[in-house]
């Protein structure tokens, strides 16, 4: 079986990718894979780790709004669907796998005009724009939560649960005896301005009570020496060992991270970005006292440094948002799709 891999421009949709890639390989040899991402995404820095054959593809987005760059997109997708088809012609795939995001996209419409199955995984509760556009073209479709099957055509989707790549399910939620508490702040693998601004304003008195680990995102990594504080712009081969000592994660609310601290059972506070899919994301958790969520508009250092004490301070709260955000997902849904991809292709 050749595989083609489709997402990029975050880690958003790379991991789940990945993680149903490993569950392939563990069930049949694969003949060979090849991953379609951004060019300046940071999955070519993440993917080094995984020995695969990348490509990429210019980065489009579908901008609902009037915004005079949506005229260059319309050019920058023509080119897409021309390098979609020569990607496909050269490298005959029998399914293409993605997991949303726009670069899938030309992939997958080009793909009519060959012998590939395609196969897509919805991971947010609101479904993307980029997968709405491809449901047709779809042979099969899975979502993350049960809720968001009705979205699709029922006679092609499957409620699976959550993707979790392999290093995630070996590490040991075991956390090191510590005289002070530690904090984990994910701003996002391609960063966020406003989220790693608060941290920054915040670190003085945190940093006085608690040990920081701040995850920046890629050239966001400021220069600061404080005691009790780390950064680094991405984590990858350790990265699971870190959010497993953690007491406490801060973090944005895409769907991939948030599989990944529910198979980890952590306590979380959320702060989703604005108007994006995050929101509905956040919300779901929050609702089922799964995490603590906060709203960025209006958010400030003096807030956020009061709901971590608040939290500390409450070990019933502490411990019920590790029990609940445990049980929002069923497990081994990569195990699911990948069997299923291998049916389909028979």
């Amino acid at each position: 079986m050749k595989i083609l891999l489709a997402g990029g421009g975050t880690l958003g949709s790379v991991s789940p990718l990945i993680a149903i890639w490993q569950s392939l390989k563990n069930k049949q040899a694969l003949d060979a894979t090849l991953f379609v991402g951004t060019k300046n995404g940071p999955e070519q820095f993440f993917l080094k780790n995984y020995d695969l054959s990348f490509v990429s593809l210019p980065l489009v987005k579908f901008r609902r709004y009037f915004s005079l760059q949506n005229i260059l997109d319309i050019f920058k997708f023509f080119l897409s669907l021309i390098q979609s088809f020569f990607i496909l012609k050269k490298f005959k795939p029998d399914v293409i796998l993605s997991a949303g995001g726009f670069t899938a996209v030309p992939l997958i419409w080009i793909s009519i005009f060959f012998k590939v199955k395609v196969v897509f995984y919805q991971l947010d509760l609101k479904p993307g724009l980029a997968n709405k556009l491809c449901q047709k073209r779809a042979n099969l479709i899975f979502t993350a939560f049960k809720e968001t099957v009705k979205k699709f055509p029922l006679s092609k989707t499957n409620w699976a649960g959550s993707v979790i790549r392999q290093e995630c399910q070996s590490t040991k939620n075991e956390k090191e005896s510590s005289n002070i508490p530690s904090i984990m702040l994910l701003g996002g693998s391609s960063g966020a301005k406003f989220f790693n601004n608060l941290v920054i304003k915040s670190l003085r008195e945190l940093t006085q009570k608690y040990f920081i680990i701040h995850i920046t995102g890629k050239d966001k990594k400021p220069k600061l020496e404080l005691n009790n504080y780390v950064s680094y712009e991405l984590l990858t081969t350790d990265l699971f060992e870190k959010i497993a000592q953690a007491d406490l994660i801060i973090s944005r609310a895409g769907l991939a991270t948030l599989m990944e601290l529910s198979h980890l059972e952590k306590a979380v506070i959320l702060i989703p970005l604005p108007n994006s899919a995050q929101t509905a994301n956040a919300q779901y958790f929050c609702d089922k006292n799964a995490a603590y969520c906060l709203q960025q508009k209006d958010l400030t250092a003096d807030d956020l440094i009061q709901k971590i004490n608040k939290i500390f301070a409450d070990k019933d709260l502490l411990n019920n948002l590790r029990k609940n955000i445990k049980n929002i997902f069923p497990a081994q849904g990569e195990e699911k799709i990948a069997q299923a991809i291998i049916e389909l292709c028979k």
